[in-house]
């Protein structure tokens, strides 16, 4: 009786806690390239320290926090180490968890396996 007491106790609780994220997704890097990745208030604005680095055949984990009046972009950077500078940026609106593109992304699969998750291929 004892635990179950304990593990309705721990359920209620954990049921009043505010939700820190809608919903994880995952950045899989499948290149051999090495990528960051990070969200910003506009299509424009550069990630600079906020980036997430994600080294070739690694993978990330996406914490989306949805809703807010604010918009919220995806920013896509692929990175080298021989010149510093990226080869391919990338913006992309979120639509709740969702990643709202036109068609072809070219270096990245977008909302694959599931809503919001990334997959680098070049």
């Amino acid at each position: 009786m004892a635990v179950a007491l304990s593990t309705a106790v721990t359920s209620l609780t954990l049921l009043s806690q505010p939700a820190f994220a809608d919903c994880t997704r995952h950045v899989y890097n499948k290149s051999e390239n090495v990528w960051s990745f990070g969200f910003t208030s506009t299509a424009e604005e550069k990630l600079g320290d906020d980036a997430m680095i994600v080294a070739s055949g690694k993978t990330a984990v996406i914490e989306h926090i949805t809703g807010g009046s604010e918009p919220k972009w995806l920013r896509l950077d692929k990175v080298t180490y021989t010149d510093g500078k990226p080869h391919y940026k990338a913006s992309f609106l979120m639509n709740g968890c969702y990643i709202q593109h036109t068609g072809r992304t070219d270096r990245a699969v977008l909302n694959d396996p599931a809503d919001g998750d990334v997959i680098f291929i070049d």
